[in-house]
Parts: structure tokens; C-alpha cells; sequence
């Protein structure tokens, strides 16, 4: 069966930010639904798992946005199912805009949890009719999320039911909407995410109070390096590393 899968996407007013700009939520969103769209198609999808009492989870996300997603009437996403290694299973997307032009590219690594035990599943007892992964010449690489040195911006949070999906923890776009609440709107509006690197490590669950901190290093390109926390546990969450651009010299 064909791994590639194209989907287009309308894009409502309220899936863009003050700017005109899709919002990252909602691109993690469009890429969580074409990713379950293709992985049912491909025999491993809600089906599968469901009756089986396993979940897919997001293990890290590395984004590569080439212009500015501003004032899209739709957009096109291919996504492309790349196999599997010993506990991980990869996929990766490209997008465009209506005319075909390329916008950006997405690679991403899951795992595979039994829901009772909340372990991860190895690939070759769960998924064993699943290709290998194998690279290519032309693959983008992850980057590396870094540790904070010091905190520029901070703001809590407490994780709502509305913040929970299926799977009984918090939503993997939610932690995009964490990171970048806690930058002030001056910034917001002068720049934008060009490369997003986010690595999710632990869950949150409903009522969780949680803190997102930030660090701003104002070099060539603008970075800010991400951490969001569990006050409960003091355990780190998730944490991201996004590079900006300058949204005048974007255009």
C-alpha cells in the first residue's frame, strides 16, 4: 500500500492569530489528523490500537517552516509513513500552499504504549508487518533541544479537561500553546517560528499545575529555548528550541 497521503485543509479564522498567521497549535493539530487518517489506512491506525488497549504517542516534532503561513485560504499536507526501528516508528510531512509551493517540512518519531501499563511497546512485536526505517539523502535532521541557563519569561498553567484527549493526557499541541504564551506580545508580533524542535517527555493530566519558562538568546537568528514543568513533580515535560525570523524581512 502507497505510505505517502495528501490532505488538503481549509483554514478557518480561527485556526489563524492576530497576524493572519496559521497558528503552530493548529498545524500540530492538522498533522495529528492526517497522521491518524494515514496510519489507519495503513492497517495500524485507531482500529488497530483501540482494540488492542495501545495508544500512539508523539515522541518530538522537528519543524522547518520556508515562509510565512499568513492569510492561507487552505493547506495541502502530504505525509509519508517512514517504518520503523527496534521502539520507535517515524513520519514525515511536507506542506504547501494551494499553488503547490513548498511552505515547510515536518519530521517526527512515535511511540507505541500499552494504556494499562503505560509502557512502550517494541515495534517488532506490535507492528511486525511494518517496514524498517531506512535514511535518505534528502531527509532533514532533528535538532537539539538545550538546557535553560536562565529564565527570561515564565507563566503557570493548570492543565484543563478540555486539554485532555483520548488517550487521558494532554494533547500534544497543547504544549506549543504553553511555550509560546509565556513571550510577551511585543515579540509575537515582530517575529515568527522558523524551525521548531519540540520534545515531549512526560504527561500531563487533568488539574496539573505546570509552569513554562523561557530563555531568549537575542543573536543571529533570535532563539528561545523552552522548558515546560510540572510544579506537582518538579519533572520537566516537555522542552523546545525555536529559531525566529524577523516577519518584515519574511515577506
Amino acid at each position: 500500500m502507497d505510505c505517502v497521503l495528501k490532505k488538503e485543509y481549509e483554514i478557518k479564522y480561527y485556526e489563524q492569530n492576530v497576524l493572519g498567521n496559521l497558528k503552530e497549535s493548529a498545524l500540530l493539530n492538522f498533522l495529528q489528523d492526517i497522521a491518524t487518517i494515514s496510519a489507519e489506512q495503513l492497517g495500524f491506525g485507531a482500529t488497530y490500537t483501540f482494540a488492542r488497549n495501545y495508544a500512539w504517542v508523539v515522541l518530538k516534532y522537528h519543524i522547518e517552516l520556508y515562509k510565512e503561513l499568513n492569510n492561507l485560504p487552505k493547506i495541502i499536507i502530504k505525509t509519508e509513513s517512514r517504518g520503523t526501528t527496534k521502539l520507535y516508528a517515524f513520519r514525515d510531512f511536507e506542506l504547501y500552499s494551494p499553488d503547490e509551493t513548498l511552505l515547510g517540512r515536518v519530521i517526527s518519531a512515535w511511540a507505541l504504549i500499552d494504556m494499562t501499563t503505560r509502557k512502550v511497546l517494541p515495534m517488532q512485536t506490535a507492528l511486525d508487518f511494518v517496514k524498517a526505517f531506512e535514511k535518505r539523502n534528502t531527509d532533514i535532521d532533528y535538532g537539539k533541544t538545550e538546557q535553560l541557563s536562565h529564565i527570561d519569561f515564565q507563566k503557570e498553567f493548570e492543565v484543563r479537561f478540555d486539554d485532555i484527549d483520548v488517550n487521558r493526557h494532554a494533547n500534544n499541541s497543547n504544549y506549543i500553546i504553553w511555550a509560546l504564551a509565556s513571550l510577551n506580545n511585543d515579540f509575537r508580533i515582530k517575529y515568527r517560528p522558523a524551525v521548531i524542535d519540540i520534545k515531549y517527555k512526560k504527561e500531563s493530566k487533568q488539574g496539573e499545575k505546570i509552569v513554562s519558562k523561557a530563555q531568549l538568546q537575542q543573536n543571529s537568528p533570535v532563539i528561545t529555548l523552552h522548558t515546560i514543568e510540572s510544579q506537582n513533580t518538579g519533572e520537566e515535560i516537555a522542552a523546545l528550541k525555536i529559531q525566529w525570523e524577523n516577519i518584515r524581512e519574511s515577506l
